[in-house]
């Protein structure tokens, strides 16, 4: 089974300073190991920090070293991809108006990346469990994205993938807690002075996939 977990970091509003917004985390078809693997890298954490067992562990709680730390411990796994998509705003040459159908298409886009390096396998059967972190999602966007998605990759593009999305409180998941960190990472990265550097060091195991969507289609 092939499951993606998603969160975005920056904003989309057109009057928003954040100039790149990105939806990221990660891809596996090895959902208990990474998890299991997760749980202890948490504890661990919370342990050094100090932190409660029971509070949830954010992204915006740690320091660029130790999302790092997190996303290499992780990436060395088998069926582990680090995945995102990039949106610097300052070129896409349109103004954001209607920002959950944009979401939408960013979502889309994403996918149609990741099928077409052929991470996300597309045979007829193949079941894709797309997961979202809720918690800045509006009513259409949760109505919307799953209908959206099914129509652009079943009824245009004819493919056999079975999409479905759910939508999840973050402290009730852990690998929606893992997307937020990897997410958050690599939009503190498009900050920095030289992110191809950065994203070199992410990309020790060969398992970072990442998309630049720089124009307005």
């Amino acid at each position: 089974m092939q499951y993606l977990f998603l969160d975005e970091s920056g904003n989309l509003h057109k009057n928003s300073p954040d100039r790149y917004f990105v939806i990221g985390g990660i891809y596996t078809n090895n959902y208990a190991d990474i998890k299991k693997s997760y749980v202890e890298i948490n504890r661990e954490l919370k342990e050094r920090l100090n932190m409660d067992i029971e509070t949830e562990l954010k992204a915006a709680y740690l320091n660029m070293d130790e999302k790092m730390d997190i996303v290499i411990k992780l990436q060395k796994m088998d069926g582990m991809y680090i995945v995102g998509i990039i949106v610097d705003k300052q070129k896409i040459g349109i103004a954001i108006d209607q920002i959950h159908l944009y979401y939408n298409y960013i979502i889309r886009k994403l996918l149609d990346y990741l099928i077409k390096i052929r991470l996300i396998k597309i045979e007829k059967g193949q079941n894709l469990y797309l997961n979202i972190d809720k918690s800045s999602m509006k009513i259409e966007d949760i109505n919307s994205l799953e209908m959206y998605l099914k129509t652009h990759f079943n009824i245009e593009k004819k493919y056999g993938l079975n999409i479905d999305v759910s939508y999840w409180d973050s402290s009730k998941n852990y690998m929606v807690q893992v997307a937020d960190i990897m997410c958050n990472t690599i939009w503190n990265i498009c900050q920095t002075k030289n992110p191809h550097r950065m994203f070199r060091s992410l990309n020790k195991n060969n398992r970072l996939r990442i998309h630049i969507l720089n124009r307005g289609v």
